[in-house]
């Protein structure tokens, strides 16, 4: 056996007494509350989700202390919530339920429609891909609409077959409309209207095959032929040299082109590229930084610089010259920016594909349920309903109640998977999502209510089973069934037996006076007024003796001043910028007119009044707050020791603080 082979078993031996050390570290108990183990691996697991990464205090010894207290004070509320048998309480309980459903509707469209399809962007997008299209339109003028929409959906089926038998597509373009979708890559078009029908035919085709059906869009149908289909970058970066054709004769342009070939030469040959660009380029912006353009992403510059730029593979590589309307380049590839990896690329195609093809998506995915459980809306029902209201009214604007009977009320407006959605329960759900609410009572609207309703009963009976195949769900709802628990618990043993009347503010106000007092404070009196002039003239006449409360009352916007002639109040040194301007001043005196929060005032300081004592009505607020606090501290200590006699908790000091100092 050889030296290497025995060092390879070595290391092997090593990262398994590793893992072995790690996991015996990860068993160790902790605490024990109840009669239950808390390992040193649960207590990690919590902390590293329940704290800040990368803060002061994230790998701190106090700070995981104080973590493995709340833990245990966590599981002695939870014991004492399950022997209260709170999820047994039918609000919990309803709370429970309509949190599981909606729960998992979103589970399921996350995991059944948004992940598979931004991985599905992601993976496309690691190619970008140029097409042909024929434009067939289907015009919204027409007055038979439906008879224009398939008499342009057999063109486009023409179109299909002319292309199939070898017809150039240039020429079909011609005589329809058309285009060239110049080298894009998937989510480009998931905005648009058909936008992610068009994706998927262009991802399906290779390479010079035509679409076998036409795509439909908002203004008509599309026949594809895919073009090209070639491996993406994210961006190059590139250096060019600008030469410009000056003039319009052939021999100008030759002059230029035997120039910038020559260059091109001198560049392959090893002479500097950068040097070369100072000296030749006409593009004097990039020229100064040895043509650098720095990065740029496909389509960003004119198409044949493009498409020369984007065909070099190698960096160093240079191509030209390369004809545009600015006149002959020279460019060099100097940079080559890969693709995100899919964590960095993931979020920002998760938020375009749900503003743009998702809703496409969903509206597929109900669909399929819909037929899969034989959802049907009851005509007659519809009718039924329609007949009892008063179509020139709103939904939001109708007391159903008052208009139909119980039995209308339970009567099925759809069926499905031998389940029946009520006018009631529809009703329910319109409300709830108050998209229906300024609509009339026309049957079409009370078709689309229904609908839509069903949709969410549908999604909602597919989802309840669906998710509970996804093990992470059943975490979650874990989760949230502990979070209720432990604050409805909290509610009752604490926060509800907290009183904030005067008989106990009061005597807690007199035990704590000291803690309620006023800062130095200003006594103001202030005019306020809406322009300038009005505001200068004002100061003129208090500078020629007018007095200052008699013009208050007369001029300032708010009644109320006016009444008390301008008497602003008692204001503490950081209310705003006048007060903070008055404490710089002299009693009796008044300030120049100030623009104010959209107004012009002048204030007066009449005195300053020294710190002291607050009454209680003036503290009263702050008091309770402090009361508040106090209190629940106090019930909560009681509880929680309570809780510990009661479940027993206890915390193995040695281990706990042998193990957070090893990390």
């Amino acid at each position: 056996m050889s030296v290497k082979h025995l060092a390879y078993l070595f290391f092997l031996s090593l990262f398994a007494a590793g893992c072995a050390a790690n996991l015996s570290l990860g068993n160790k108990v902790i605490a024990v509350v109840g009669g239950k183990p808390i390992t040193y691996g649960e207590f990690e697991q919590q902390y590293a989700q329940n704290s800040v990464p990368n803060s002061d205090s994230a790998n701190s010894v106090s700070s995981k202390k104080n973590f493995l207290n709340l833990l245990v004070d966590y599981k002695l509320k939870l014991m004492d919530a399950r022997k209260e048998h709170l999820l047994d309480q039918p609000a919990v309980k309803s709370e429970m339920q309509r949190y599981e459903s909606q729960l998992a509707v979103s589970y399921v469209l996350e995991h059944e429609i948004t992940d598979p399809m931004v991985k599905k962007i992601y993976e496309r997008r690691k190619f970008e891909v140029r097409a042909k299209e024929v434009f067939i339109q289907i015009r919204p003028d027409s007055l038979y609409p439906a008879g224009d929409t398939l008499k342009a959906y057999d063109e486009a089926m023409g179109v299909i077959k002319a292309l199939k038998a070898g017809a150039p597509i240039d020429s079909l373009i011609h005589v329809y409309r058309g285009g060239d979708t110049y080298y894009v890559t998937a989510g480009t078009f998931l905005q648009y209207q058909g936008g992610e029908a068009f994706e998927n035919m262009l991802y399906s085709l290779k390479p010079g095959e035509v679409g076998s059906y036409p795509v439909r869009t908002a203004f008509g149908y599309l026949v594809i032929k895919l073009e090209t289909r070639s491996p993406r970058v994210e961006a190059i970066r590139a250096s060019h040299i600008l030469i410009k054709i000056d003039g319009n004769a052939p021999a100008d342009t030759l002059k230029a082109y035997d120039k910038a070939l020559a260059i091109m030469d001198s560049a392959k040959s090893g002479v500097s590229f950068a040097e070369l660009a100072r000296k030749y380029s006409a593009d004097s912006m990039s020229a100064i930084r040895g043509g650098d353009l720095g990065y740029f992403k496909r389509g960003m510059m004119v198409r044949p610089f493009d498409e020369a730029a984007f065909s070099m593979t190698k960096i160093g590589q240079i191509t030209g010259p390369v004809r545009t309307q600015f006149g002959y380049h020279i460019i060099k590839l100097t940079g080559i920016e890969p693709l995100p990896s899919f964590d960095e690329a993931r979020d920002k195609i998760r938020s375009n594909y749900l503003n743009g093809g998702y809703k496409y998506d969903y509206q597929n995915f109900v669909d399929g349920l819909k037929n899969k459980y034989d959802f049907k809306l009851d005509e007659q029902a519809i009718d039924t309903l329609y007949g009892l209201v008063d179509s020139l009214k709103t939904f939001q604007s109708t007391d159903f109640d008052s208009l139909l009977t119980p039995a209308q009320m339970n009567m099925y407006l759809f069926t499905f998977d031998h389940v029946g959605g009520t006018v009631d329960t529809v009703l329910a759900i319109a409300r709830e999502s108050g998209k229906f609410a300024s609509l009339m009572l026309t049957r079409a609207n009370l078709v689309d209510i229904a609908e839509q309703a069903g949709s969410d009963l549908v999604l909602a009976h597919y989802a309840g089973p669906e998710a509970r195949t996804y093990p992470q769900f059943d975490s979650l709802i874990t989760k949230y069934e502990d979070g209720i628990m432990i604050y409805q618990i909290e509610q009752e043993k604490v926060w509800d037996k907290v009183a904030t009347t005067d008989s106990v503010l009061k005597p807690y106000f007199l035990a704590h006076a000291d803690m309620y007092t006023w800062p130095k404070r200003v006594d103001l009196s202030r005019i306020e007024v809406s322009n300038q002039k009005l505001a200068d003239s004002l100061y003129t006449m208090l500078k020629g003796g007018a007095n200052f409360d008699t013009l208050a009352a007369r001029f300032d916007l708010g009644k109320d001043l006016r009444e008390k002639a301008g008497h602003w109040g008692l204001f503490a040194d950081s209310s705003n910028a006048l007060v903070i301007e008055a404490f710089g001043m002299q009693p009796g005196q008044f300030s120049k007119p100030e623009n104010f929060e959209g107004t012009f005032s002048i204030f007066r300081v009449n005195r300053f009044v020294a710190p002291g004592p607050k009454t209680f009505e003036e503290a009263r607020g702050e008091v309770s707050a402090d009361y508040q606090e106090y209190e629940s501290n106090r019930l909560r200590k009681e509880w929680m020791d309570h809780l510990r006699k009661e479940f027993g908790a206890k915390i193995n000091e040695k281990t706990f603080d042998e193990l957070i100092s090893e990390k």
